[in-house]
């Protein structure tokens, strides 16, 4: 299944530069560099109204305005095009490298899906871009927070709505977390709703400061 969807992945997308279509790979050196960062300033304006106080802080490395980022990220979830998840991955490794106010040990854990959201897309595309992120930083990669239920999709809701269908979705199958500082890693943000229930799933099993990683705010 994976060859034949990697088959026609490259059928309907050719290996090209989705900015330039440079042949060769899906974003060249030279649009790479195109991409925009947030600041500090950018990052802290863009959590202002963010709902999440189970987490110490939530990074946001990218502008969902910059109209390239936003290609990639619409292309890698709704198009399934997997590759593009080491790109957005060295997206973020880029902005982590200018971060210093987090603890140096930090266990990652990506955001999961539910199993019906995981069979329709192929991939977890956090866990992904998590993988990417983990190897490079060696950090522990971690992925015993679960996703259950039924609810709807949260991109389909107001924020109210979102607080609602996402409580007590997320349960952890892992040993005692003992204080560990968790970093959480998602695509992109809304509301906060999502990933401060993860954050209260994981203060339960014990873990210690949780901070939270995305590549922008949706």
């Amino acid at each position: 299944m994976e060859k034949l969807r990697h088959f026609l992945l490259n059928l309907l997308f050719p290996i090209e530069c989705l900015n330039c279509q440079a042949e060769g790979e899906y974003l060249c050196t030279n649009c790479f560099r195109q991409l925009s960062f947030n600041d500090l300033a950018a990052s802290k304006q863009a959590t202002a109204n963010l709902k999440i106080p189970t987490l110490e802080k939530v990074f946001i490395a990218g502008n969902y305005e910059d109209k390239l980022l936003q290609k990639l990220i619409k292309k890698y979830k709704y198009h399934f095009m997997k590759p593009l998840g080491e790109i957005l991955a060295r997206f973020l490794i880029t902005f982590w490298h200018f971060q210093n106010e987090v603890p140096a040990d930090l266990l990652i854990i990506p955001l999961p899906l539910t199993a019906k959201r995981l069979r329709w897309r192929g991939f977890n595309q956090a866990e992904v871009i998590a993988r990417y992120f983990s190897q490079h930083f060696s950090y522990e990669l971690c992925l015993d927070l679960k996703r259950t239920g039924k609810q709807a999709a949260q991109a389909d809701l107001d924020e109210s709505d979102r607080l609602e269908n996402i409580k007590n979705v997320f349960h952890w199958s892992g040993k005692n977390l003992e204080g560990k500082n968790i970093l959480l890693i998602d695509d992109v943000i809304t509301t906060g709703a999502t990933i401060n229930e993860a954050a209260k799933t994981l203060k339960q099993a014990g873990a210690g400061a949780i901070y939270g990683l995305v590549l922008a705010k949706g």
